[in-house]
């Protein structure tokens, strides 16, 4: 199985890069809803947050090299088993996939999608879990259209 030591730099590096390719998309934001009315550009908390992410993965990157270990995880897998690597596997393609129908069509049909079938990747089979993500999915379809004036179509 792959070490910890080479998964994590390399998935560290790619959240390197992707973060800055967000923060370049973040750049052309519009000011809407309450963020408009603090003073604060749009951009900002975005790309706080994808600031943090890649000084977190910059940390990351160097313990690797320099201690060859992060959090004790010297000479450890990524993986117990197939099963936990397909799980990976398939979520990252949920991920892709979904960022891809938002991209195409919009934040509701991403968001139907996202949850059932990061689920079905993981290998969950309880329909009551399924109602409780959609139902989450509303409330946060609700929160942002109604309470934060932020239209996420």
């Amino acid at each position: 199985m792959l070490s910890q030591r080479i998964a994590n730099t390399v998935f560290a590096v790619l959240v390197i890069l992707v973060s800055f390719y967000f923060a370049w998309i973040a750049e052309g934001f519009e000011a809407s809803g309450l963020l408009a009315s603090s003073g604060l550009p749009s951009k900002f908390f975005p790309q706080l947050i994808l600031g943090t992410i890649i000084a977190c993965a910059i940390i990351t990157c160097y313990l690797y090299g320099i201690k060859g270990e992060a959090g004790g995880d010297a000479g450890e897998t990524v993986f117990g088993n197939a099963g936990d690597a397909r799980r990976g596997i398939l979520m990252l393609i949920v991920s892709v996939v979904c960022y891809l129908t938002w991209r195409n069509f919009g934040f509701i049909p991403m968001a139907i999608l996202l949850g059932p079938l990061s689920l079905l990747a993981m290998g969950i089979k309880q329909p009551y879990i399924y109602a409780t993500v959609w139902v989450l999915t509303g409330c946060v379809y609700l929160v942002f259209t109604y309470l934060l004036g932020i239209h996420l179509v």
